[in-house]
């Protein structure tokens, strides 16, 4: 039974420097180049903190054996959390580039509504022009009808009395009598 438990302990990785970590996140099949590298970059960031750290405490740089040690001593969570944290900028960052081209978008559909309303306007004026000459000739043409029909209303002049009137002008007098 001994055994059975050794065997369901996962081994613990070790890192022994930077290459380690950036085989795992860079090189891996399973991730994308780019996230990789930002994962490797927390990790990395993390480890510029705990030199700054190691400086202001003891009052100097850390040996190249003591920057090993801090790598042999990086739990598998350190990758976890790596990964974690490049996720979330990617994620952000994406969100932020989408949301500007979304705006870039909107604006260049805006300026196109513009644009096309200002060409509507530079045939508008010639229309203008056409509809203003017909609108002109319809009211004359309205005018004159008006004004006919007003003579021939005025004159009271119906049809049977416009018919005697022809009627005596195309009679021939007789002997000079009328």
């Amino acid at each position: 039974m001994v055994e059975q438990s050794e065997k369901e302990i996962p081994t613990v990785v070790k890192y022994s420097g930077p290459e380690d970590i950036y085989h795992e996140l860079v090189d891996s099949p399973d991730n994308s180049w780019i996230f990789g590298l930002l994962a490797f970059a927390v990790v990395e960031e993390q480890k510029i903190e705990w030199i700054r750290h190691h400086r202001e405490h003891n009052g100097s740089d850390p040996s190249l054996e003591q920057i090993s040690d801090w790598y042999l001593q990086q739990p598998p969570g350190v990758i976890l959390r790596a990964k974690g944290t490049a996720e979330n900028a990617l994620q952000v960052y994406s969100s932020e580039v989408l949301e500007e081209v979304d705006d870039e978008i909107r604006e260049k559909i805006q300026e196109s509504v513009i644009i096309n309303e200002i060409k509507d306007l530079k045939r508008f004026w010639p229309q203008f022009g056409v509809n203003l000459a017909g609108g002109f000739l319809s009211s004359v043409l309205f005018a004159l009808l008006l004004v006919a029909l007003t003579v021939i209303i005025l004159n009271d002049t119906s049809p049977v009395n416009l018919s005697e009137k022809i009627k005596t002008q195309l009679e021939v007098p007789d002997n000079g009598e009328k």
